[in-house]
């Protein structure tokens, strides 16, 4: 299901989302969707790879050769059908959709999962639980697709192959289109070739190469229509903004304070803007541009704390401070437990100073949920969790409030903090989902932004403009005043 947001910023939920983007247990509602990390395994591919690859292993009883002559059963149509009625897109999607056989692609893996709409597969592992390649799950690959509107006869670069989600866009360009997919990992991009030969259109040209460079010497004049990115991304690669045509439309699992989200951006002269957000979850870029997060290990190694920008001078006395007193705070917010959030993530992620995520292994003592939304500052730490207050037979009927739990000596200033920030994305926020968001050159000076938070990335500026936040809205036209990292300049 849907919930209701500004046309601007309609968004899918994502499933699984408390272990790896939600900041509690307290889980985005609707129909759970994620990509890529809770995809069943599957057995090794024909093609020669690397050594230093893992295949996917699994319990699939047929071989590759196999599903070569298998065709899906009736039973498995309904499925892939299913996204094509149920997500809103493109005729041209739903017909792709349709038409393109996904089992072709996945030839590692049982019909049944090759078609359910749930499910993103495997094709390579690095190493034991680290997925590096896969074909995404197909209401995320509807989604991104639709977001694009491409039209016959257009260009589209894909980041990272695997050969389905090529071939859908190459239905959809039609004879007259073209689509050129990149990828850096020489065995992707071997097992991509043979199988778009074998069940595609023959309009797509896979290259190896480093996608955060693009595709040079294959971009058309003008540049891509569209190009979507099917990897997570710390940055906005220039290349991406460079090679895309003006006009044309840029979808890219893009990383905010540690949580995925799918935006569409449109550019417009050397500025991409923000217009459609979907909540997501994706396998880490490996390219040049790949940076390795900023992590601190606290409590013997149980609790982990990553930034997105470097790890803050003022950690050293985090260990003792989670050695002391815990500070509660209730927020005031009861919600269901079942309530979607997912604004408030990167609400937090682009307004407090010291934010950053925390994570434990299941059981800990110290911290109630897996994985919450947290700041840093002074030695102190305080995190986003949930106190149930009313058990229902159903979870709809249940209901929690959402709470500030803080360690240190300035554990109850940070609990202040964030507990003002839960209340404002409450009163300002909540209903109007996602905010305006423009994308600018690293080097951009403040006073040639738009109002907004200011968000540095090592290629670029990323303002947002959330309400309530007494800012206008990001857009082509507006005067510059910069907040950054929560404070005005």
């Amino acid at each position: 299901m849907q919930h209701p947001r500004p046309e601007a910023a309609r968004t899918r939920p994502a499933r699984n989302a408390g272990a790896a983007d939600a900041p509690s247990s307290v889980r985005p509602s609707g129909p759970s969707r994620r990509q890529c990390s809770g995809s069943p395994p599957a057995p090794a591919p024909r093609q020669s790879r690397s050594p230093r690859h893992q295949a996917a292993q699994g319990n699939a009883p047929s071989t590759p050769q196999d599903h070569r002559v298998q065709r899906p059963r009736s039973s498995q149509l309904p499925q892939i059908a299913g996204v094509a009625r149920t997500v809103r897109t493109q005729a041209r999607v739903r017909a792709a959709l349709r038409a393109v056989p996904r089992h072709r692609f996945v030839p590692e893996v049982p019909l049944a999962t090759a078609y359910h709409d749930d499910h993103a597969v495997v094709t390579v592992r690095e190493a034991p639980g680290t997925a590096v390649s896969s074909v995404s799950a197909a209401w995320l690959q509807a989604d991104m697709a639709g977001q694009l509107r491409l039209e016959p006869g257009m260009n589209v670069l894909e980041v990272g192959s695997g050969g389905y989600d090529a071939e859908l866009l190459a239905h959809i360009v039609g004879e007259r289109g073209r689509v050129v997919t990149v990828d850096l990992d020489p065995y992707v991009v071997h097992r991509t070739r043979p199988l778009c030969a074998e069940a595609g259109s023959g309009r797509v040209t896979a290259v190896l190469g480093d996608g955060g460079r693009g595709a040079p010497g294959h971009v058309p004049a003008g540049g891509f229509d569209g190009i979507v990115i099917t990897h997570t991304a710390t940055d906005i690669a220039p290349a991406w903004r460079d090679q895309l045509a003006e006009g044309g439309r840029l979808v890219v699992p893009l990383e905010i304070g540690g949580y995925t989200r799918s935006v569409t951006l449109v550019r417009r002269g050397e500025i991409l803007y923000a217009e459609h957000w979907t909540y997501c979850g994706f396998v880490r870029d490996r390219g040049a541009a790949a940076r390795t997060v900023p992590t601190v290990r606290l409590a013997g190694g149980a609790v982990a704390v990553r930034w997105e920008n470097g790890v803050p001078g003022d950690t050293g006395g985090l260990d003792q401070a989670l050695c002391g007193p815990r500070h509660e705070l209730a927020t005031g917010l009861v919600v269901a437990v079942r309530f979607n959030f997912e604004t408030l993530q990167v609400f937090a992620a682009s307004t407090l100073a010291g934010f950053c995520r925390l994570t434990v292994p299941d059981g800990s003592e110290l911290v109630a949920q897996r994985d919450a939304a947290a700041v840093v500052a002074d030695g102190s730490l305080a995190y986003l969790t949930y106190v149930k207050i009313h058990d229902a037979p159903e979870p709809a009927g249940s209901r929690a409030e959402f709470y500030i739990h803080a360690y240190g000596p300035a554990g109850p200033e940070l609990a202040r903090r964030f507990a003002a920030c839960v209340r404002t994305w409450d009163r300002d926020v909540r209903a109007s989902g996602y905010p305006s968001m423009s994308v600018h050159p690293a080097g951009t000076p403040d006073d040639h932004l738009p109002p907004g938070d200011v968000l540095e990335k090592p290629a670029s500026r990323l303002v947002l403009g959330w309400p309530g936040r007494g800012i206008r809205r990001t857009g082509p036209d507006a005067p510059a005043e910069t907040v950054v990292a929560g404070q005005s300049t």
